[in-house]
């Protein structure tokens, strides 16, 4: 019997996981973060989707209760095609400099990511690497940067 519910649960598990990793394949590009980390770390319901829209592959949850974060992923594609074109997360983060009082920022717990980060906005703007490309994570910090931190992919 209690191998039935073992089964059943891994299976809902699974179903949970495929769904999710089938949301986020509807951006241009591969998503540099694991949406289910930002559910775990943030207590979230789950994670809505992944949607591209333009130049963005724009990332959604439900929260227990009321409004859920929301994360705007300029992937490789979209920043070649809008004209940038980046060698290092470095590099980008430098590009979007002057957004900030303290420039360019490294983001702790994370080797090679970079941020621009303005309080007064509140408008994050964090660049990693993701299979040797480079990306821009944006949030009006509703993913606090240690949860966004630890979903990065291949830290």
């Amino acid at each position: 019997m209690k191998s039935i519910f073992f089964h059943a649960a891994l299976a809902a598990g699974a179903a949970l996981a495929g769904a999710q990793a089938a949301q986020a394949a509807a951006c241009a590009d591969p998503l540099p973060i694991d949406p289910a980390v930002v559910t775990r770390e943030l207590g979230l319901k789950s994670f809505s989707g992944a949607s591209q829209a333009g130049p963005v592959c724009h990332l959604s949850w439900q929260a227990q209760a009321g409004a859920g974060p929301n994360l705007l992923v300029y992937g490789p594609t979209w920043l070649e095609k809008l004209g940038y074109k980046f060698s290092s997360a470095r590099q980008a983060a430098e590009r979007y400099r002057r957004e900030s009082p303290t420039g360019v920022e490294s983001v702790p717990g994370l080797a090679n990511a970079y941020m621009v980060f303005d309080p007064k906005t509140p408008n994050r703007r964090v660049f990693v690497e993701y299979r040797k490309k480079v990306y821009m994570i944006v949030s009006a910090d509703t993913v606090p940067l240690a949860a966004l931190a630890k979903a990065v992919i291949g830290k």
